[in-house]
C-alpha cells in the first residue's frame, strides 16, 4: 500500500510538472512568434530606409557635381575680373602720366616770370586731377592687398 501511495504521489507530481512545462512552452512559443513578427517588420523597414539612403546619396552626389561645375565657371569669372582690374590700373596710370606731362608742359618758364590766369587755373585743375588719381591708386592698392593672397 505504501508503494501504491508513492506511485500515486509521483504520478500527481508528474502531471503538475507536465502541466507547468506545457504552460512554459506555450509562453515561449508566443514570445518566439512575437520576435519573428518583429524581425519581419524590421526587415521591411530596413529595406525602405536603405532605399531612402541610396536616394539621399545620389542627390548629394548630383549636388556636389553641380557645385563643382558652377565653381569652375566662377574661376573664369574671377580671372576676367582680375584682367579688368589690371586694365583699369594701367589706364589710370597712363592718365596720371599724361596729366603729369601736361602739367609739366603748362608750367611757366622761369625766364618769363609771368603766368597768365588761364595757365594758373589749368595748372590747378591738372594738379587736382593728378592728386585724385594718386589717391585712387593708393585706395585700390589698400583694397587689393588682403585679396592678393586669396586670388592665387
Amino acid at each position: 500500500m505504501l508503494l501504491q501511495i508513492s506511485v500515486c504521489v509521483v504520478a500527481v507530481a508528474f502531471v503538475f510538472l507536465v502541466f507547468y512545462l506545457i504552460q512554459t512552452l506555450k509562453s515561449l512559443k508566443h514570445s518566439l512568434d512575437e520576435i519573428t513578427s518583429t524581425m519581419g517588420q524590421m526587415k521591411n523597414e530596413v529595406t525602405e530606409i536603405s532605399s531612402d539612403v541610396k536616394d539621399v546619396i545620389l542627390n548629394t552626389n548630383e549636388v556636389a557635381i553641380d557645385m563643382r561645375m558652377k565653381l569652375s565657371t566662377l574661376n573664369h569669372l574671377f580671372g576676367t575680373v582680375q584682367d579688368v582690374g589690371q586694365v583699369l590700373h594701367e589706364l589710370s596710370s597712363s592718365v596720371k602720366q599724361s596729366a603729369s606731362a601736361l602739367i609739366a608742359s603748362v608750367k611757366p618758364t622761369e625766364t618769363s616770370g609771368k603766368t597768365s590766369p588761364l595757365n594758373g587755373k589749368l595748372k590747378a585743375i591738372l594738379q587736382g586731377a593728378t592728386m585724385t588719381l594718386e589717391i585712387w591708386d593708393k585706395i585700390k592698392v589698400k583694397k587689393s592687398s588682403p585679396q592678393a593672397g586669396t586670388m592665387k
